[in-house]
């Protein structure tokens, strides 16, 4: 006698009549089982780990120093071409323009605008037909500018040049070079002031003059003065920052005072000194005390090839 067995279905079964069929299975797909990382959120643990990584490694990269505001790009003085479109320019009128420019100048440091008058005055006197010249011009005018911490951002005056503290000094063209179009004073199509060249060559005459007076008054001893007189000068030298110690009076030339430096230092003889004050040349004709100069200022001697 035979049996037959079924499989019956439990009391919580959707099918009660057993197994289900094919067709059964298919309408109702078996549940799937999640992560547990989603139902609790771990994908946006995951970013925010991520992102405390990358945080954390952007602050052990070294920061980039930013340079201090009192260091400024300065490039290397060079010489300014360029030509006049709007006018034509005779020697004589630039000489005087000029005078009136550094004249009239109101703004920003009185001292920083006699200084680049002093470098501009080196450049102006430069010949351009030779090379040499010029290149000695602009060395000798780039210690000028550097005795003063002035910058340049480009190089060219025209530009710009920057003091100490970041005031800026604008130049124009006229005023930092020759136009290579410069016309002829004797030229009649120009009809330019006579009386400022005529005044100019009076006082180089003046100046000739007064030199030689002061060169035979020291030949003769007539210079020596007072023991008590005397005073201490410290002259720094452009070339090696060295400080020379100069027994002086506040009277003497600066002719005088340059032969002592000199002397002193045992400069060679292809080398030439000249002194700067307050961003000023001083005139080798003039006493240091006519010029401004105080008892225990630093003088400025800056050396160049002859």
């Amino acid at each position: 006698m035979g049996c037959c067995f079924s499989r019956s279905a439990g009391p919580n079964s959707p099918h009660p009549g057993g197994v289900p069929d094919a067709s059964s299975r298919a309408g109702n797909p078996p549940l799937l089982t999640l992560p547990e990382g989603i139902l609790s959120g771990g994908s946006q643990t995951a970013s925010s780990v991520r992102r405390r990584r990358r945080d954390q490694a952007h602050r052990d990269q070294p920061r980039r120093e930013r340079p201090p505001l009192d260091q400024h790009i300065n490039r290397p003085l060079r010489k300014h071409e360029w030509t006049s479109g709007q006018r034509r320019w005779t020697r004589r009128e630039l000489a005087k323009e000029r005078v009136e420019f550094f004249e009239t100048r109101v703004v920003c440091r009185p001292e920083i605008w006699q200084t680049l008058h002093a470098a501009l005055q080196v450049l102006w006197e430069a010949s351009p037909e030779d090379s040499q010249d010029e290149d000695s011009a602009l060395a000798t005018a780039q210690t000028i500018l550097n005795a003063a911490e002035i910058s340049l951002p480009t190089g060219d005056l025209v530009n710009g040049a920057y003091d100490s503290l970041g005031n800026l000094y604008a130049l124009p063209e006229y005023i930092v070079s020759d136009p290579d179009n410069l016309a002829d004073d004797n030229d009649p199509d120009f009809k330019g002031d006579t009386s400022t060249a005529e005044d100019e060559t009076a006082g180089e005459e003046d100046d000739v003059d007064s030199e030689e007076a002061e060169r035979r008054r020291e030949e003769k001893g007539k210079g020596v003065l007072d023991e008590r007189e005397m005073v201490t000068l410290r002259a720094r030298l452009s070339e090696t920052g060295q400080d020379i110690i100069v027994p002086v009076t506040k009277t003497d030339s600066v002719r005088s005072v340059v032969k002592k430096i000199t002397e002193i230092s045992v400069a060679p003889s292809e080398k030439k000194i000249r002194l700067a004050y307050m961003g000023k040349i001083l005139k080798e004709n003039l006493s240091l005390e006519a010029q401004g100069w105080q008892v225990g200022h630093v003088i400025n001697a800056l050396v160049f090839n002859r």
